[in-house]
Formats: structure tokens, C-alpha cells, sequence
């Protein structure tokens, strides 16, 4: 059972999650290197994975980038940086420990600039917070004198390592930055686009293709052949007199027969094709197949919610629901059909939903909706001159059957005979061939101007999501300054100062019934999250818990613990799936309260991604190692932990071994 009061959720056994409504995988190439690609450009990269909360992946990108040659004061800077960015001098490993020795040895080999002065603030803060007596007042002191890139950078990244009373000094300045950056670059009208799914590519019923076939032209040609030379030899006979009373009837039989064929054809083929089109707008539902009935019963209920929502608000919703139901059932079947594939999603064809509801309101409110009964009814003219031309035709066949009779009897009835048994199904199989032609070219047309327009809905939806849609930079910046809203307000609500502060941990974890997008080689980005606070003072363990909508920006659902060092017994890490660990930690005075840390969930990674590297992300962004170094070093050495002097902490810390297993 998943609580969704604060951060921890406690899960009843491993592997239980919290709902998801939806997750998507953008493709892009903004974290895409390829295998020759320069030191510069992997330096670049590198940067940017920095910048949008990746230092793991940072990380690896600026050392290979170093390695090959791209070493100037900047590129260590950032090393620096990246090695630092949400970890603690407790989470280094005795090599990166070592690492930073030999860059803050070198760094007066470096030219001259802003980004030595940079590098060289860093190293003589490191050196400083080391020492149990050593005083990181000069450090911030030239931290604070550095030009706004390098400053505000290092304020950034290194903020789990300026703790304590060295936050005292630029806490306030960073805490209105927060408060005024949180909502810059129009956040609340932008985020959702971040989890709006990819629209699928615009796609239309293809018509069929002419169903009458050869065989059909062939026995329409066959038919016709018969009763013409009927007709013929009918007509041979009468003209034999060779007077105008006998010729007459044969000419008026053709005539009268051309003009009442094409308008009969005319006539059926419109009453026709409007019965078929009603049907589309009244007619019952194709039941969907077992193979596609969960998407059909997801694209029928999107279809219900639109037309709902685009529908009339007052009086007239019952008729517009009652008017529409045909129609919209049509379409919801037409959309389940076309994109039956697997890897589609109902939300994918969303924008297709939400056009086809606003078309149909549109239409319904220009009383166009049944616009096809205008198009295939049938003229008076027609029916006219097919009443006419039919009359005309029986008079006048009858006059000419009566005239051959009265000249030869039997070949006249005989001939007689075979016109009338040729003439019906001569009629039905041009019928079937010259209809069908036209239907295929009639629905091609419209299949074409259909797709096109929804062609051109398609590029307008994409256009919009990709002009609203935040970058992963300002999605890091503005969850950077959440956190630190959050960690400002419990400060204020414990009335601690930040020198009473001995470390601090975020552990940001997925909420319940939550979007989540993220893109090609990113880590997740949540809709919901669940943030939990440690604050690690002299006195215990302070934590808050807050459930935050990252696309409103309100939290709500807000909790506070506190528990002394010794009151946490045991800390476990369990390893649910590939890339899925429950945190259970454990009280001396409460039952066992599991944190579940990323869930990547079925079909989460797209095809060339690492796997292993898409975990260490996920779980370098919710700050799984850094808070379970922490939750390890005081359920194993309770206050003690806090005394130990890291410069004497040789080897890997007792937290970093486990992580380093995951």
C-alpha cells in the first residue's frame, strides 16, 4: 500500500509502486555524442549535463574530454564542479579525494583568468572545511568576490559542501534568488508541455480501392453486347419497312434509354452514398478486437472527454451528446484502427482527438455537420428526366416490340426476350464498375484534403510544444529553487541558523499518481514529486516531508519527524528491479518506513541507451547516494558520525559502498 501523506512510501512488499498516469521518452540529441566526437565537444556536452542536474554523466564526460588533451583551468574547474555537484567531501572516494589533491596542486600552473580564480577559491575552501580548524571565512571571501558565472556556479554545485555556518553568508541572496527565479520564464504555462507525449504523425482512413474488378467490366461488357444486338435485330426488323412511324421508335428507344441509364445512375449512386455517410454519423459502433480493445477503450473514452469538453454548456448539450454520438463513435474507431501499433499511446493521438472534437462542434454550430446530405442529394432535374426519360422509354419499347412482332413473330419475341434478360444485369454491372470509379475518386479526394488538414493540425501542435516546452536546464533550475524554498521554510519553522546545520541531504522521489517524462539519455522529471529534507544537527535528525506539484508549483501534504541519532537502528537497500531500489529505514521507536527511489518502469529505455548509465542517473537526481551515505553513517556510528574528521576517513565512506554495488 503506497501513503501518499509525505515522502516516504511505504510499500507493504518490494517492488510496489506508485501510480503512474503516463511516461514518455522524448527524442533528442541533446545528451548524444558521437563515438569520434571532439574533446571540445565532449567538454560541451559535459557542461550541459552539469547545468541540467546529470554530475555523474558530467563527470565522465569532462575527464575523457581532459584526458584527450582538453585540460585547460576552466575544464578542471568544472571537474571540480561536477565531482562535488550533490555530494558531500563524506561521499568521495579515496581516489577522488586524491584527484582533488592533485588538481589543488597544480592550480598555480594554470594562466591567469577568472576561471584560475575560480578554481583556486574552490581548492582553498576544500582545504579549509578538511581541517578541524581551519577557517573557510578567506575562501568565501573570494567566493563572493568572483564574477556572477563563476560565483553563482559554485554556490550552485557546491551545495551540499558550503553547509554550516559557511552558508551563513549568501543564504539570504540565494534564498531571493530562489523565490524570484522559481516562477521566471513563464514556469506555469510552460512545464506541461515538458510531459505532453509526442503527437503520433498525422494519418487518415485510406479509402478503399475500386472493388469491381475485371471480371465485372468483362460481364458488364457481355451483358451489354447481348442486349444490343437484341435491340439491333429488333430495330433490323421494323426498319425493313423503311418508314419514318417504324424508324421513329427505334430512335427514341436509344435516346430514351441513354438518358434514363445516367439518370438512374445518378439517382442510386447519390441515395447511395448518403445512406453510407449517415451511417458514419448515425450508425452503431465497430466492436473493437481483443488485440486493440484496451487502446479502442482508451481512444473512445478521450473521444467521450472531448466532446464533452468542446461540447455546448448549456441547454443544448443533451442534443449535441445525442447528435454526435454517431459521429463521434465513427471517428473513436477510425483513430483505434489507423493507430493500432503498440508503441502508440492514447496520449500520442490526443491532439487528433482534441482536432476532430473542435471540428465537429465547429461544424455543428455552422449547422454543416450533416453537410453530406447536401452534397449527395439528388436534383429535381434528375429525377425528373429519369421519370421522363423511363416513360418515354417503356412507351416507345413497347411500340417498337409490337411493330417487330406484327413483322416476324418468333425472332421478334426471341429478341425480344434477350433484351430483357440482358438489360438488368448489364445495368447492375456497369453499375457496380462506373459507381465504384467514382467513389474512389470522390474518397480519395476527400482522404487527401483530410490529411492534409490534419497534417497541418499535427505541425501547429508540434510547433507549440516545441516553443513551450522547458529545456532541461530550466526544469533543474527551477526544481534547484523548490528545494531551496522548501529548505528555507525549515529553517525558519526549527529556528535554526545554517551554522547549526552539520549536513544536509534532498531525497526527491516520484509522488503518487504522477506524469513523468524525461528525454533520450536524461534522467526522469516528475509532474509530482515527493521531497524529503534531512537536516543533520548536534541535537538529531530533522526531516521534512512535502509532496510538491511541480507543473502549479504548490506543495501540500506537508510532515515533520525528528528522531535522535540513536533512535535509527538499521538502513537497508533493496534492489527491486534493474533500476528500482526501496530505501527502508528503520526506528527504534516506529515500524520500518520504505522509500522507493526511481521506477523506470516497462519499455522505460529506447533502443542504444545503457541501461546501467540511465540508473546512475535516475539515481544521482533524486540524491539517492548522498542521503544514503548519510542514513548509513548515523545508523552505524550514531553521533559519533559526526565527529569524525573526514581528512582521517581513509577508504570509501560506509554509504559509497553500497551505492558503489548498485
Amino acid at each position: 500500500m503506497t501513503s501518499t501523506s509525505g515522502t516516504f512510501n511505504t510499500v507493504s512488499s518490494p517492488g510496489s509502486t506508485v501510480g503512474i498516469q503516463a511516461e514518455q521518452v522524448h527524442n533528442s540529441s541533446v545528451y548524444q555524442i558521437l563515438p569520434d566526437a571532439s574533446p571540445e565537444q565532449k567538454y560541451e556536452l559535459g557542461i550541459r549535463c552539469l547545468d541540467d542536474g546529470i554530475p555523474s554523466r558530467a563527470r565522465e564526460l569532462i575527464e575523457d574530454a581532459i584526458a584527450h588533451g582538453f585540460s585547460g583551468c576552466e575544464a578542471r574547474f568544472h571537474l571540480v564542479l561536477a565531482m562535488l555537484d550533490k555530494r558531500s567531501l563524506r561521499d568521495l572516494s579515496q581516489q577522488e579525494r586524491d584527484d582533488l589533491a592533485n588538481t589543488t596542486a597544480a592550480v598555480h600552473r594554470f594562466p591567469n583568468g577568472e576561471w584560475k580564480r575560480g578554481l583556486e577559491a574552490i581548492c582553498e575552501l576544500l582545504r579549509a572545511l578538511r581541517r578541524v580548524d581551519g577557517d573557510p571565512g578567506p575562501a568565501l571571501d573570494k567566493i563572493l568576490a568572483l564574477d556572477p558565472p563563476q560565483r553563482d556556479k559554485i554556490i550552485r554545485h557546491l551545495d551540499l559542501v558550503l553547509t554550516g555556518g559557511t552558508k551563513d553568508r549568501f543564504w539570504a541572496e540565494t534564498h531571493t534568488t530562489a523565490q524570484e527565479n522559481r516562477f521566471k520564464g513563464g514556469r506555469g504555462d510552460r512545464v506541461w508541455a515538458y510531459f505532453e507525449p509526442d503527437p503520433a504523425e498525422a494519418r487518415a482512413r485510406r479509402p478503399l480501392y475500386a472493388q469491381a474488378t475485371t471480371v465485372d467490366t468483362l460481364a458488364a461488357c457481355a451483358w451489354s453486347t447481348l442486349g444490343i444486338a437484341a435491340l439491333a435485330y429488333l430495330g433490323w426488323i421494323v426498319l425493313d419497312t423503311a418508314s419514318l412511324a417504324t424508324i421513329l421508335p427505334v430512335l427514341v428507344v436509344i435516346s430514351a434509354g441513354v438518358v434514363a441509364g445516367r439518370t438512374s445512375l445518378e439517382w442510386r449512386y447519390r441515395t447511395q452514398r448518403r445512406l453510407e455517410k449517415d451511417a458514419d454519423h448515425l450508425g452503431p459502433r465497430t466492436t473493437p478486437t481483443a488485440a486493440n480493445r484496451e487502446f479502442s477503450s482508451a481512444v473512445d473514452s478521450a473521444f467521450r472527454h472531448y466532446f464533452d469538453k468542446y461540447g455546448p454548456t448549456d441547454e443544448g448539450r443533451q442534443t449535441w451528446q445525442a447528435g454526435t454520438r454517431g459521429i463521434r463513435s465513427t471517428l473513436a474507431t477510425e483513430v483505434a484502427e489507423i493507430y493500432s501499433e503498440s508503441s502508440i499511446g492514447v496520449g500520442n493521438v490526443r491532439w487528433l482527438i482534441r482536432h476532430l472534437a473542435r471540428r465537429t462542434r465547429r461544424k455543428w454550430d455552422e449547422d454543416t455537420l450533416l453537410d453530406h446530405r447536401r452534397r449527395y442529394s439528388v436534383r429535381t432535374s434528375v429525377k425528373l428526366w429519369f421519370s421522363l426519360s423511363l416513360t418515354t422509354l417503356a412507351i416507345s419499347l413497347a411500340s417498337l416490340v409490337h411493330s417487330a412482332v406484327d413483322q416476324s413473330l418468333l425472332p421478334a419475341s426471341s429478341a425480344t426476350l434477350a433484351l430483357l434478360g440482358a438489360v438488368p444485369p448489364a445495368v447492375r454491372r456497369w453499375y457496380a464498375v462506373i459507381s465504384e470509379r467514382r467513389r474512389t475518386i470522390e474518397d480519395f479526394g476527400d482522404y487527401w484534403d483530410e490529411l492534409r488538414t490534419r497534417q497541418e493540425e499535427h505541425d501547429r501542435w508540434v510547433s507549440k510544444l516545441e516553443s513551450t516546452r522547458p529545456s532541461e536546464k530550466e526544469l533543474e533550475a527551477w526544481l534547484n529553487c523548490d528545494k531551496t524554498v522548501l529548505l528555507n521554510s525549515a529553517l525558519k519553522h526549527y529556528k535554526l541558523a545554517w551554522r547549526d546545520i552539520i549536513a544536509h541531504a534532498f531525497l526527491q522521489t516520484p509522488a503518487s499518481r504522477h506524469t513523468r517524462a524525461r528525454v533520450t539519455g536524461g534522467p526522469w522529471r516528475y509532474s509530482r514529486y515527493d521531497i524529503s529534507l534531512f537536516l543533520i544537527t548536534q541535537d538529531g535528525v530533522r526531516e521534512v516531508s512535502v509532496e510538491l506539484n511541480f507543473e502549479r508549483v504548490s506543495t501540500s501534504g506537508e510532515t515533520r519527524n525528528n528522531f535522535r541519532f540513536d533512535a535509527v537502528s538499521s538502513v537497508h537497500v533493496t534492489e527491486t528491479s534493474r533500476a528500482s531500489y526501496t530505501l527502508e529505514l528503520t526506528l527504534l521507536n516506529g515500524p520500518a518506513r520504505n522509500i522507493l527511489v526511481t521506477l523506470p518502469g516497462t519499455g522505460s529505455f529506447t533502443t542504444g541507451e545503457n541501461e546501467d548509465s540511465l540508473s546512475r542517473i535516475n539515481l544521482d537526481s533524486a540524491g539517492f547516494t548522498h542521503t544514503l551515505h548519510i542514513l548509513e553513517g548515523i545508523a552505524a556510528e550514531g553521533k559519533a558520525w559526526i565527529e569524525r574528521d573526514t581528512e582521517h576517513d581513509h577508504g570509501s565512506p560506509p554509504g559509497l559502498k553500497v551505492a558503489a554495488g548498485l
